[in-house]
Protein backbone atom coordinates (compact mmCIF):
# COMPACT_ATOMS: atom_id res chain seq x y z
CA UNK A 1 0.00 0.00 0.00
CA UNK A 2 2.99 2.49 0.71
CA UNK A 3 4.12 1.76 -2.75
CA UNK A 4 0.85 1.99 -4.66
CA UNK A 5 0.26 5.48 -2.57
CA UNK A 6 3.87 7.01 -3.78
CA UNK A 7 2.94 6.19 -7.40
CA UNK A 8 -0.19 7.64 -6.88
CA UNK A 9 1.12 10.96 -5.66
CA UNK A 10 3.80 10.84 -8.46
CA UNK A 11 1.23 10.23 -11.09
CA UNK A 12 -0.80 13.36 -10.03
CA UNK A 13 1.40 15.64 -11.25
CA UNK A 14 0.85 14.08 -14.84
CA UNK A 15 -2.47 13.73 -14.69
CA UNK A 16 -4.30 16.00 -11.83
CA UNK A 17 -6.93 13.53 -10.64
CA UNK A 18 -9.52 14.94 -7.64
CA UNK A 19 -7.49 16.77 -4.80
CA UNK A 20 -9.00 14.31 -2.01
CA UNK A 21 -7.68 11.71 -3.94
CA UNK A 22 -4.18 13.34 -3.30
CA UNK A 23 -4.98 14.14 0.13
CA UNK A 24 -5.69 10.49 0.69
CA UNK A 25 -3.01 9.16 -1.09
CA UNK A 26 -0.25 11.59 1.42
CA UNK A 27 -2.34 10.24 4.04
CA UNK A 28 -1.75 6.62 3.59
CA UNK A 29 1.67 7.38 3.02
CA UNK A 30 2.41 8.58 6.33
CA UNK A 31 -0.18 5.94 7.93
CA UNK A 32 1.78 3.26 6.28
CA UNK A 33 5.40 4.70 7.58
CA UNK A 34 4.24 4.71 11.22
CA UNK A 35 3.10 1.22 10.58
CA UNK A 36 6.37 -0.17 8.53
CA UNK A 37 7.93 1.65 11.65
CA UNK A 38 6.34 -0.09 14.54
CA UNK A 39 6.46 -3.26 12.85
CA UNK A 40 10.41 -2.75 12.44
CA UNK A 41 10.95 -2.68 15.98
CA UNK A 42 8.54 -5.25 17.29
CA UNK A 43 9.20 -7.45 15.07
CA UNK A 44 11.49 -10.89 16.62
CA UNK A 45 14.88 -10.16 17.28
CA UNK A 46 17.34 -11.59 14.14
CA UNK A 47 19.12 -14.67 14.10
CA UNK A 48 22.35 -12.61 14.05
CA UNK A 49 22.50 -9.40 15.89
CA UNK A 50 23.06 -6.18 13.85
CA UNK A 51 23.83 -8.03 10.47
CA UNK A 52 22.57 -7.21 7.30
CA UNK A 53 22.99 -10.01 4.39
CA UNK A 54 22.58 -9.54 1.38
CA UNK A 55 23.21 -12.72 -0.44
CA UNK A 56 20.95 -13.59 -3.68
CA UNK A 57 18.63 -16.32 -3.37
CA UNK A 58 19.40 -16.92 0.69
CA UNK A 59 16.92 -17.89 3.47
CA UNK A 60 15.51 -20.50 1.50
CA UNK A 61 12.10 -21.84 2.82
CA UNK A 62 10.95 -25.57 2.43
CA UNK A 63 10.51 -25.63 -1.50
CA UNK A 64 13.59 -24.54 -2.10
CA UNK A 65 12.07 -20.47 -2.34
CA UNK A 66 13.74 -17.26 -1.54
CA UNK A 67 13.66 -13.82 -2.25
CA UNK A 68 16.54 -12.25 -4.13
CA UNK A 69 18.93 -10.31 -1.98
CA UNK A 70 16.22 -11.09 0.82
CA UNK A 71 13.92 -7.85 -0.60
CA UNK A 72 12.18 -6.96 2.33
CA UNK A 73 13.63 -9.39 4.78
CA UNK A 74 16.13 -7.97 6.10
CA UNK A 75 17.35 -8.65 9.83
CA UNK A 76 17.92 -4.74 10.32
CA UNK A 77 15.79 -1.39 9.69
CA UNK A 78 18.08 0.41 7.44
CA UNK A 79 17.83 -1.59 4.53
CA UNK A 80 13.59 -0.75 4.43
CA UNK A 81 14.27 2.81 4.97
CA UNK A 82 16.90 2.87 2.02
CA UNK A 83 14.48 0.90 -0.50
CA UNK A 84 11.66 3.10 0.08
CA UNK A 85 14.29 6.88 -0.16
CA UNK A 86 15.91 5.09 -3.57
CA UNK A 87 12.10 4.44 -4.77
CA UNK A 88 11.27 8.33 -3.93
CA UNK A 89 14.21 9.47 -5.36
CA UNK A 90 14.15 7.87 -8.73
CA UNK A 91 10.89 8.86 -9.00
CA UNK A 92 11.77 12.52 -8.03
CA UNK A 93 14.64 12.46 -10.70
CA UNK A 94 12.29 11.78 -13.29
CA UNK A 95 9.83 14.37 -12.42
CA UNK A 96 12.22 16.67 -12.13
CA UNK A 97 15.56 16.44 -14.16
CA UNK A 98 13.65 14.68 -17.29
CA UNK A 99 10.31 16.43 -17.76
CA UNK A 100 10.20 15.13 -21.40
CA UNK A 101 10.08 11.48 -19.61
CA UNK A 102 7.92 12.94 -16.61
CA UNK A 103 4.94 15.03 -18.98
CA UNK A 104 5.07 11.86 -21.49
CA UNK A 105 1.71 10.22 -21.93
CA UNK A 106 3.54 6.53 -21.64
CA UNK A 107 5.19 7.59 -18.18
CA UNK A 108 2.34 9.43 -16.75
CA UNK A 109 0.01 5.95 -17.30
CA UNK A 110 2.77 3.77 -16.32
CA UNK A 111 2.54 5.29 -12.89
CA UNK A 112 -1.29 4.72 -12.66
CA UNK A 113 -1.30 1.50 -13.82
CA UNK A 114 1.75 0.11 -11.72
CA UNK A 115 -0.13 2.18 -8.79
CA UNK A 116 -3.18 0.41 -9.35
CA UNK A 117 -1.65 -2.85 -10.18
CA UNK A 118 0.42 -2.91 -6.69
CA UNK A 119 -2.82 -1.99 -5.04
CA UNK A 120 -5.75 -4.59 -6.59
CA UNK A 121 -2.89 -7.52 -5.23
CA UNK A 122 -2.41 -6.69 -2.33
CA UNK A 123 -4.48 -9.33 -0.59
CA UNK A 124 -2.59 -12.46 -3.13
CA UNK A 125 -0.06 -12.77 -0.17
CA UNK A 126 -2.12 -13.45 2.55
CA UNK A 127 -3.92 -15.26 0.22
CA UNK A 128 -0.87 -17.69 -0.84
CA UNK A 129 -0.09 -17.89 2.43
CA UNK A 130 -2.98 -19.10 3.92
CA UNK A 131 -3.17 -21.59 1.03
CA UNK A 132 0.11 -23.22 1.54
CA UNK A 133 -0.37 -23.17 5.03
CA UNK A 134 -3.99 -24.96 4.33
CA UNK A 135 -5.63 -22.26 7.20
CA UNK A 136 -6.50 -19.02 8.24
CA UNK A 137 -4.74 -18.92 11.66
CA UNK A 138 -3.50 -15.45 11.79
CA UNK A 139 -5.88 -13.73 9.48
CA UNK A 140 -8.53 -11.54 10.93
CA UNK A 141 -11.68 -11.07 8.90
CA UNK A 142 -11.99 -7.14 10.22
CA UNK A 143 -8.54 -7.02 7.68
CA UNK A 144 -11.54 -8.36 5.04
CA UNK A 145 -14.36 -6.50 6.16
CA UNK A 146 -11.66 -3.18 5.98
CA UNK A 147 -10.44 -4.27 2.49
CA UNK A 148 -14.14 -4.40 1.23
CA UNK A 149 -15.62 -1.47 3.09
CA UNK A 150 -12.78 0.58 1.76
CA UNK A 151 -12.97 0.08 -2.24
CA UNK A 152 -17.39 -0.30 -1.60
CA UNK A 153 -16.29 3.58 -0.64
CA UNK A 154 -14.08 4.79 -2.83
CA UNK A 155 -16.40 3.07 -5.83
CA UNK A 156 -18.97 5.16 -4.61
CA UNK A 157 -17.13 8.31 -4.51
CA UNK A 158 -16.57 7.92 -7.84
CA UNK A 159 -19.80 6.67 -9.47
CA UNK A 160 -22.20 8.60 -6.99
CA UNK A 161 -20.35 11.78 -5.37
CA UNK A 162 -21.73 14.87 -7.46
CA UNK A 163 -18.46 16.19 -6.97
CA UNK A 164 -16.89 14.31 -9.89
CA UNK A 165 -18.40 15.51 -13.23
CA UNK A 166 -16.54 14.43 -16.13
CA UNK A 167 -16.83 17.27 -18.41
CA UNK A 168 -15.60 17.47 -22.53
CA UNK A 169 -13.91 20.43 -23.90
CA UNK A 170 -14.10 19.88 -27.87
CA UNK A 171 -11.65 22.13 -29.57
CA UNK A 172 -8.79 21.71 -31.69
CA UNK A 173 -5.49 23.26 -32.87
CA UNK A 174 -3.43 25.64 -31.73
CA UNK A 175 -6.08 27.91 -29.82
CA UNK A 176 -6.09 25.22 -26.96
CA UNK A 177 -2.53 26.01 -25.93
CA UNK A 178 -3.56 28.22 -23.02
CA UNK A 179 -6.33 25.50 -21.97
CA UNK A 180 -3.56 22.70 -21.64
CA UNK A 181 -1.11 25.19 -19.20
CA UNK A 182 -4.55 26.28 -17.03
CA UNK A 183 -4.85 22.53 -16.56
CA UNK A 184 -1.40 21.87 -15.62
CA UNK A 185 -1.98 24.87 -12.55
CA UNK A 186 -2.32 24.18 -9.37
CA UNK A 187 -5.86 25.87 -9.19
CA UNK A 188 -7.11 22.99 -11.90
CA UNK A 189 -6.46 20.19 -9.48
CA UNK A 190 -8.71 21.44 -7.07
CA UNK A 191 -12.20 21.69 -9.73
CA UNK A 192 -14.59 19.29 -8.32
CA UNK A 193 -15.37 17.45 -11.59
CA UNK A 194 -12.53 16.16 -14.33
CA UNK A 195 -11.96 18.19 -17.44
CA UNK A 196 -11.24 15.65 -20.62
CA UNK A 197 -10.01 17.14 -23.37
CA UNK A 198 -10.53 15.81 -27.09
CA UNK A 199 -9.25 17.12 -29.97
CA UNK A 200 -12.05 18.15 -32.75
CA UNK A 201 -11.38 18.10 -36.31
CA UNK A 202 -15.04 18.09 -37.70
CA UNK A 203 -15.61 21.77 -36.90
CA UNK A 204 -18.29 23.77 -34.39
CA UNK A 205 -21.33 22.47 -36.51
CA UNK A 206 -20.38 19.27 -35.10
CA UNK A 207 -19.85 20.31 -31.81
CA UNK A 208 -23.20 21.73 -31.84
CA UNK A 209 -24.82 18.30 -32.94
CA UNK A 210 -22.56 16.60 -29.76
CA UNK A 211 -24.25 19.78 -27.16
CA UNK A 212 -27.70 19.03 -28.28
CA UNK A 213 -27.12 15.36 -27.93
CA UNK A 214 -25.54 15.73 -24.53
CA UNK A 215 -22.63 14.10 -25.47
CA UNK A 216 -20.42 17.18 -24.11
CA UNK A 217 -20.98 19.53 -21.58
CA UNK A 218 -18.34 22.95 -22.74
CA UNK A 219 -17.28 23.48 -25.72
CA UNK A 220 -14.88 26.39 -27.04
CA UNK A 221 -15.95 27.03 -30.86
CA UNK A 222 -15.95 29.72 -33.52
CA UNK A 223 -18.50 32.47 -32.99
CA UNK A 224 -20.29 32.57 -36.28
CA UNK A 225 -21.11 29.18 -35.92
CA UNK A 226 -22.21 28.70 -32.04
CA UNK A 227 -24.68 32.39 -32.79
CA UNK A 228 -25.54 31.01 -36.28
CA UNK A 229 -26.73 27.45 -34.19
CA UNK A 230 -28.77 29.47 -32.13
CA UNK A 231 -30.40 32.24 -34.56
CA UNK A 232 -30.55 30.95 -37.83
CA UNK A 233 -33.22 30.51 -39.79
CA UNK A 234 -33.49 26.82 -39.33
CA UNK A 235 -33.44 26.71 -35.47
CA UNK A 236 -35.62 30.39 -35.62
CA UNK A 237 -38.13 28.07 -36.31
CA UNK A 238 -37.88 26.15 -32.88
CA UNK A 239 -38.38 27.03 -29.55
CA UNK A 240 -35.50 28.98 -28.04
CA UNK A 241 -35.50 26.15 -25.35
CA UNK A 242 -34.56 23.84 -28.38
CA UNK A 243 -30.90 25.40 -28.79
CA UNK A 244 -29.93 23.31 -26.24
CA UNK A 245 -26.69 25.09 -25.16
CA UNK A 246 -26.12 28.81 -24.68
CA UNK A 247 -22.90 31.18 -24.73
CA UNK A 248 -21.02 32.11 -21.58
CA UNK A 249 -17.62 33.48 -22.04
CA UNK A 250 -15.40 34.58 -24.63
CA UNK A 251 -11.99 33.00 -25.40
CA UNK A 252 -9.79 34.55 -28.32
CA UNK A 253 -10.51 38.54 -28.96
CA UNK A 254 -8.76 39.22 -32.09
CA UNK A 255 -10.58 37.78 -35.66
CA UNK A 256 -9.57 34.18 -37.06
CA UNK A 257 -7.39 34.50 -39.81
CA UNK A 258 -9.43 31.98 -42.40
CA UNK A 259 -7.14 30.71 -45.56
CA UNK A 260 -8.91 30.28 -49.09
CA UNK A 261 -7.90 26.51 -50.52
CA UNK A 262 -7.45 24.75 -53.36
CA UNK A 263 -6.09 22.30 -55.03
CA UNK A 264 -2.13 23.10 -56.14
CA UNK A 265 -3.24 21.40 -59.93
CA UNK A 266 -6.21 23.42 -59.95
CA UNK A 267 -5.19 25.97 -63.44
CA UNK A 268 -8.60 26.98 -63.65
CA UNK A 269 -8.36 28.79 -60.25
CA UNK A 270 -6.71 31.68 -59.46
CA UNK A 271 -8.19 34.20 -57.41
CA UNK A 272 -10.95 34.61 -55.14
CA UNK A 273 -12.80 36.03 -58.02
CA UNK A 274 -12.82 32.38 -59.83
CA UNK A 275 -14.77 30.79 -57.59
CA UNK A 276 -18.03 32.50 -57.80
CA UNK A 277 -20.84 30.28 -58.30
CA UNK A 278 -18.62 27.53 -57.56
CA UNK A 279 -18.69 24.55 -55.02
CA UNK A 280 -17.38 25.75 -51.56
CA UNK A 281 -16.00 22.60 -49.41
CA UNK A 282 -17.64 22.52 -46.00
CA UNK A 283 -16.79 20.46 -42.49
CA UNK A 284 -20.45 20.16 -41.93
CA UNK A 285 -24.10 22.48 -42.30
CA UNK A 286 -24.20 25.33 -40.02
CA UNK A 287 -20.09 25.32 -39.21
CA UNK A 288 -17.92 28.04 -39.24
CA UNK A 289 -16.77 26.81 -42.92
CA UNK A 290 -19.84 27.37 -44.06
CA UNK A 291 -20.69 30.21 -42.68
CA UNK A 292 -17.69 31.88 -43.89
CA UNK A 293 -18.73 31.03 -47.16
CA UNK A 294 -21.65 33.85 -46.94
CA UNK A 295 -19.21 36.55 -45.45
CA UNK A 296 -17.01 35.42 -48.29
CA UNK A 297 -19.60 35.92 -50.82
CA UNK A 298 -21.51 39.17 -48.93
CA UNK A 299 -17.28 40.71 -49.16
CA UNK A 300 -17.21 40.23 -52.99
CA UNK A 301 -20.29 41.46 -53.93
CA UNK A 302 -21.69 38.07 -54.96
CA UNK A 303 -25.63 36.99 -54.12
CA UNK A 304 -25.49 34.85 -50.54
CA UNK A 305 -26.68 31.65 -52.65
CA UNK A 306 -23.64 32.18 -55.19
CA UNK A 307 -21.75 29.23 -53.38
CA UNK A 308 -23.02 25.96 -53.39
CA UNK A 309 -21.82 24.31 -49.98
CA UNK A 310 -20.32 20.79 -50.34
CA UNK A 311 -20.24 18.87 -47.11
CA UNK A 312 -17.30 16.92 -47.16
CA UNK A 313 -16.40 16.19 -43.12
CA UNK A 314 -13.17 17.22 -41.55
CA UNK A 315 -10.10 18.64 -42.54
CA UNK A 316 -8.33 15.55 -44.52
CA UNK A 317 -11.64 14.91 -46.36
CA UNK A 318 -11.82 19.06 -47.21
CA UNK A 319 -8.08 18.59 -48.45
CA UNK A 320 -9.02 15.62 -50.71
CA UNK A 321 -12.21 17.07 -51.46
CA UNK A 322 -10.43 20.11 -53.98
CA UNK A 323 -7.34 17.95 -55.22
CA UNK A 324 -9.86 14.98 -56.24
CA UNK A 325 -7.63 12.61 -54.50
CA UNK A 326 -9.35 9.29 -53.76
CA UNK A 327 -7.05 6.21 -52.43
CA UNK A 328 -9.48 3.59 -54.36
CA UNK A 329 -8.84 5.67 -58.09
CA UNK A 330 -5.67 7.47 -57.37
CA UNK A 331 -4.44 7.95 -60.73
CA UNK A 332 -8.44 9.59 -61.48
CA UNK A 333 -8.47 12.75 -59.49
CA UNK A 334 -12.17 13.45 -58.88
CA UNK A 335 -12.30 17.18 -57.01
CA UNK A 336 -16.00 17.75 -54.98
CA UNK A 337 -14.97 21.30 -54.71
CA UNK A 338 -13.55 23.97 -56.00
CA UNK A 339 -12.28 25.38 -52.80
CA UNK A 340 -12.57 25.42 -48.90
CA UNK A 341 -11.76 27.68 -46.20
CA UNK A 342 -9.82 26.38 -43.02
CA UNK A 343 -7.56 28.39 -40.45
CA UNK A 344 -4.20 29.65 -42.12
CA UNK A 345 -1.73 28.38 -39.76
CA UNK A 346 -3.44 25.00 -39.51
CA UNK A 347 -3.41 24.57 -43.53
CA UNK A 348 -0.26 26.30 -43.99
CA UNK A 349 2.25 22.50 -43.95
CA UNK A 350 -0.33 21.78 -46.99
CA UNK A 351 0.05 25.01 -49.01
CA UNK A 352 3.51 26.41 -48.58
CA UNK A 353 6.93 25.08 -50.26
CA UNK A 354 9.78 24.46 -48.59
CA UNK A 355 13.25 21.97 -49.22
CA UNK A 356 11.28 18.74 -47.85
CA UNK A 357 8.11 19.56 -49.24
CA UNK A 358 8.35 21.32 -52.88
CA UNK A 359 4.93 20.48 -54.08
CA UNK A 360 2.76 20.57 -51.51
CA UNK A 361 -1.05 19.56 -52.69
CA UNK A 362 -2.61 22.71 -51.81
CA UNK A 363 -2.60 26.25 -52.93
CA UNK A 364 -3.51 29.08 -51.31
CA UNK A 365 -5.70 32.07 -53.46
CA UNK A 366 -6.95 34.69 -50.93
CA UNK A 367 -7.69 35.01 -46.97
CA UNK A 368 -10.23 36.48 -45.11
CA UNK A 369 -10.84 37.93 -41.24
CA UNK A 370 -13.73 37.17 -39.57
CA UNK A 371 -15.33 40.86 -38.67
CA UNK A 372 -15.70 39.70 -35.19
CA UNK A 373 -13.47 37.98 -32.02
CA UNK A 374 -12.99 35.04 -33.12
CA UNK A 375 -13.56 32.18 -30.47
CA UNK A 376 -16.14 31.95 -28.12
CA UNK A 377 -17.10 29.49 -24.74
CA UNK A 378 -20.39 27.89 -24.55
CA UNK A 379 -22.08 25.87 -22.24
CA UNK A 380 -24.58 22.95 -22.08
CA UNK A 381 -28.51 24.16 -21.24
CA UNK A 382 -29.13 20.80 -19.80
CA UNK A 383 -26.51 20.49 -17.43
CA UNK A 384 -26.39 23.92 -16.59
CA UNK A 385 -30.01 25.51 -16.67
CA UNK A 386 -28.90 28.56 -14.95
CA UNK A 387 -25.45 29.19 -15.70
CA UNK A 388 -25.02 32.89 -14.59
CA UNK A 389 -25.38 31.63 -11.23
CA UNK A 390 -23.51 28.58 -11.45
CA UNK A 391 -20.55 28.13 -9.35
CA UNK A 392 -18.96 25.23 -10.63
CA UNK A 393 -18.76 27.50 -14.01
CA UNK A 394 -17.56 29.89 -12.14
CA UNK A 395 -14.63 28.09 -10.95
CA UNK A 396 -14.13 26.92 -14.19
CA UNK A 397 -13.61 30.60 -15.77
CA UNK A 398 -10.89 30.70 -12.90
CA UNK A 399 -8.69 28.07 -14.04
CA UNK A 400 -8.99 29.28 -17.40
CA UNK A 401 -8.34 32.77 -16.57
CA UNK A 402 -5.52 31.43 -14.90
CA UNK A 403 -4.42 29.44 -18.09
CA UNK A 404 -4.66 32.56 -20.17
CA UNK A 405 -1.89 34.67 -18.12
CA UNK A 406 0.25 31.95 -17.71
CA UNK A 407 -0.09 32.19 -21.86
CA UNK A 408 0.46 35.96 -21.82
CA UNK A 409 3.08 35.57 -19.68
CA UNK A 410 5.98 33.62 -21.08
CA UNK A 411 5.41 33.50 -25.20
CA UNK A 412 8.99 32.23 -25.54
CA UNK A 413 7.72 29.34 -23.59
CA UNK A 414 4.70 28.85 -25.38
CA UNK A 415 6.90 29.00 -29.03
CA UNK A 416 9.18 25.84 -27.21
CA UNK A 417 5.62 23.90 -26.38
CA UNK A 418 4.31 24.15 -29.18
CA UNK A 419 7.56 22.99 -31.21
CA UNK A 420 7.45 20.28 -29.21
CA UNK A 421 4.05 19.44 -29.68
CA UNK A 422 2.80 19.08 -25.84
CA UNK A 423 0.12 21.49 -26.37
CA UNK A 424 -1.91 19.03 -28.90
CA UNK A 425 -0.62 20.36 -32.38
CA UNK A 426 3.31 21.04 -33.34
CA UNK A 427 4.24 24.40 -35.24
CA UNK A 428 7.64 25.63 -36.56
CA UNK A 429 8.98 28.80 -34.63
CA UNK A 430 8.23 30.95 -37.45
CA UNK A 431 4.52 30.34 -37.72
CA UNK A 432 4.29 29.88 -33.74
CA UNK A 433 6.16 33.70 -33.65
CA UNK A 434 3.77 34.95 -36.26
CA UNK A 435 0.65 33.70 -35.56
CA UNK A 436 1.48 34.79 -31.39
CA UNK A 437 2.15 38.69 -32.69
CA UNK A 438 -1.30 38.80 -34.49
CA UNK A 439 -3.97 37.14 -31.40
CA UNK A 440 -5.07 38.09 -28.28
CA UNK A 441 -6.99 36.16 -26.17
CA UNK A 442 -9.54 37.54 -23.39
CA UNK A 443 -8.60 38.63 -19.87
CA UNK A 444 -11.73 37.49 -18.59
CA UNK A 445 -13.35 34.47 -19.99
CA UNK A 446 -16.71 34.67 -18.06
CA UNK A 447 -19.87 36.56 -19.77
CA UNK A 448 -20.56 37.50 -23.05
CA UNK A 449 -20.15 41.16 -24.81
CA UNK A 450 -23.81 42.10 -25.73
CA UNK A 451 -22.18 44.52 -29.06
CA UNK A 452 -20.18 41.31 -30.29
CA UNK A 453 -23.29 39.29 -30.24
CA UNK A 454 -24.79 42.54 -32.06
CA UNK A 455 -21.97 42.77 -34.62
CA UNK A 456 -22.41 39.03 -35.45
CA UNK A 457 -25.67 38.75 -36.33
CA UNK A 458 -26.41 41.65 -38.19
CA UNK A 459 -23.50 40.45 -40.76
CA UNK A 460 -25.53 37.03 -40.41
CA UNK A 461 -28.19 38.78 -41.73
CA UNK A 462 -26.73 40.55 -44.52
CA UNK A 463 -24.93 37.23 -45.47
CA UNK A 464 -28.54 35.31 -45.10
CA UNK A 465 -27.69 33.33 -42.32
CA UNK A 466 -30.10 34.22 -40.18
CA UNK A 467 -33.54 36.11 -41.28
CA UNK A 468 -33.53 39.82 -41.11
CA UNK A 469 -36.86 40.08 -39.48
CA UNK A 470 -35.27 38.47 -36.22
CA UNK A 471 -34.83 41.07 -33.83
CA UNK A 472 -31.39 41.88 -31.82
CA UNK A 473 -33.39 41.37 -29.27
CA UNK A 474 -34.59 38.03 -29.86
CA UNK A 475 -31.26 37.09 -31.70
CA UNK A 476 -29.49 37.80 -27.99
CA UNK A 477 -31.61 36.19 -25.85
CA UNK A 478 -31.14 33.24 -27.98
CA UNK A 479 -27.58 33.21 -27.69
CA UNK A 480 -26.50 34.45 -24.57
CA UNK A 481 -26.12 32.68 -20.96
CA UNK A 482 -23.93 34.61 -19.20
CA UNK A 483 -24.29 38.79 -20.19
CA UNK A 484 -21.28 41.12 -19.51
Amino acid sequence: MLVASILKVFYWFGHYYSLSLLVQAVIMIGVQIVLLKVALDNRPSPGVKNSVEHVPFSNLDEKGFARPYEFWQWKSAKPYWMCLAYFVGALSFVQILLPPIARSDFYVNLLGYAGLAVEAILPLPQIIANHRTRSCKGFRVSVLVAWILGDVMKMSYFFCSKEVIPWAFRLCEHYLAPLHLALRSPAASSLPFKITLVPFPSGTGHMITSLREKEIDVAIGLTEGWIAGLAGKQQAQKDAASGGYKVVGHWVDTPLRWAIITGREREELHTVADLKDKRVGVSRLGSGSHIMSFVLAQKQGWKPDSLTPAVLGPFQALRNGVTGYDSSHPDQPTPAAEFFMWEHFTTKPYFHADADKPHPPLKKIGEIFTPWPSWLIVASTSVFPDPEHDEKLQQLFHVLDQGIKEFQADHDKVVRLLGTGELGCTYVEEDAREWLKDVRFTSSTRGVDRKVVDGVVDVLKVAGVIDPGMSNDEAAERVIGIPR
